[in-house]
């Protein structure tokens, strides 16, 4: 089949990472992580053997050119912390500010908005739910980052920040806080990255903010 974008297929084997398969196809691992077609959490980005996974940008002569896809089933941390969150689809702005100060969703291949938030500006829950990731460092680029699972195969993801308030695990009720705006990972000025997935897939914020 012909890849919906540029880049190859691969297919996983017994001991491959991320990073491994990003330095073989010569791409940064968030690419692989962030392509929604291989719904891959970010808190648990584990590819199954034998999954066929997109490498954007990626160029490997030793891959076949036509293959079947197969992507692995989206998994969730969720089901280890529990949860029993059912939500309606529709989610709360997380910061005072409602205008963007980047890239827009799905301009140059962006899974999220990039909204105006000063660091150290007050982060909040989108909605009720329980966190399956609160963790700091690179992230895939996504820098200090907290991932709330709400139900009904709902996430959303808040990157780059400066300060993280709540712990794995936790739950949370919409408009709580869980951390500050900052300027961590793959950024280039101070921020709030929003992601919001369903199943994997990542949708436009604008449709489900309100």
């Amino acid at each position: 089949m012909i890849p919906p974008t540029d880049g190859e297929y691969y297919k996983w084997k017994e001991g491959d990472t991320i990073e491994s398969i990003a330095e073989k196809f010569e791409v940064e691992p968030d690419k692989i992580i962030s392509w929604h077609g291989n719904r891959l959490d970010l808190a648990d980005p584990i590819v199954e053997p034998d999954t066929y996974v997109m490498i954007p940008d990626g160029v490997d002569d030793d891959q076949p050119l036509f293959i079947q896809v197969v992507t692995r089933e989206s998994t969730s941390a969720g089901s280890a912390c529990g949860g029993g969150f059912q939500s309606r689809g529709f989610f709360s702005w997380p910061s005072g500010a409602r205008y963007l100060s980047g890239y827009d969703f799905g301009q140059d291949g962006h899974n999220g908005i990039d909204i105006f938030a000063p660091e150290g500006t007050t982060v909040w829950a989108a909605d009720n739910g329980v966190v399956t990731m609160a963790q700091g460092g690179w992230n895939y680029g996504y820098g200090n980052v907290v991932q709330i699972d709400h139900g009904n195969g709902f996430v959303t993801i808040y990157a780059h920040l400066s300060a993280i308030s709540v712990g794995e695990c936790q739950s949370i009720s919409a408009g709580a806080p869980i951390g500050a705006s900052g300027n961590t990972g793959n950024s280039q000025g101070a921020h709030l990255h929003l992601e919001i997935r369903q199943n994997g897939s990542p949708i436009n914020p604008w449709l489900l903010l309100q």
